[in-house]
């Protein structure tokens, strides 16, 4: 479906009969539902496609927000329309938190670069990028506090006793906590297909463990040796592993049948366990 607006340009800007702006064509797109990565999402309108030349589709598609973040996205044929590759649409898609019944406007500004506008459910338009706070922002606060501390003589210098002391009782915690293991919150999972590239938290541990807030969450993998930065996407029906899950499935490495299990760490940090005993029993 064409955006209005690029019928308003065409008879409007002195062009003659039948032809259009090329750069000034838009089209819209409604995000909405779980599957935002279907082919016939990513394709373009006809009746855009047919009024842009030929040449530019060799060029990749360049998607641009108002705040100056762009991504790349390369443009293929079937045989019956023009669309947009997964790869680059699902890094748009994700790093915008999109899917929760957001309009979408697309205006081609020539060479298929597009200037982006999203709105709301409720038509509020996204002015500033959906983000939660990083490590690097938290880390700057942590050093304003401290510093601020030091300027009014808040810092005090501990005792070596008192410092003993501390560590005895970091000792007991931390025994008291092996002791605990089997309380800590966990949630199993085994991966399907479409789990490879968002990863939806069960409502009853969404509901106790995960705020109602977008957030970055540390997943470190069972050998202690490495670990994955991953978005929580946070909607009104369901809270999901989002950008960065995808990275996670390939290096850790996961694949479809292997069973999970997420232990909750803190509020910022999870520990991944995976079996493969369902792959096993399945390619039995």
């Amino acid at each position: 479906m064409m955006f209005p607006k690029e019928r308003e340009i065409g008879s409007s800007s002195g062009l003659g009969q039948g032809e259009v702006d090329v750069k000034n064509l838009s089209f819209f797109k409604i995000f909405q539902g779980d599957d935002l990565s279907s082919e016939s999402m990513r394709a373009f309108p006809y009746d855009f496609i047919r009024n842009v030349p030929q040449n530019d589709y060799s060029s990749n598609m360049v998607i641009r927000t108002q705040w100056g973040i762009s991504w790349e996205v390369k443009v293929s044929m079937n045989p019956r329309f023009y669309y947009m590759e997964k790869r680059g649409w699902n890094q748009f898609v994700n790093d915008n938190a999109l899917g929760d019944k957001e309009l979408v406007t697309f205006t081609h500004t020539g060479l298929m670069c597009f200037n982006v506008k999203i709105y709301e459910e409720n038509g509020k338009e996204l002015v500033t990028p959906r983000r939660p706070r990083t490590m690097a922002s938290l880390k700057s606060s942590n050093k304003d506090v401290k510093k601020k501390a030091e300027e009014t003589g808040g810092v005090r210098v501990k005792s070596k006793r008192f410092e003993e002391g501390e560590t005895s009782k970091k000792k007991k915690k931390k025994m008291k906590s092996n002791n605990d293991e089997d309380t800590v919150p966990v949630f199993n999972i085994t991966i399907k297909t479409s789990y490879l590239k968002f990863l939806p938290i069960p409502t009853y541990f969404a509901d106790v463990h995960i705020p109602k807030t977008y957030k970055m969450v540390t997943i470190h993998h069972s050998n202690g040796n490495c670990s994955w930065e991953v978005v929580c996407l946070v909607r009104k029906t369901r809270a999901t592993f989002s950008s960065g899950w995808a990275r996670l499935v390939r290096e850790y490495p996961l694949s479809v049948g292997d069973f999970c299990t997420l232990k909750f760490i803190k509020p910022t940090e999870f520990h991944l366990a995976v079996s493969k005993k369902v792959e096993e029993i399945m390619s039995d």
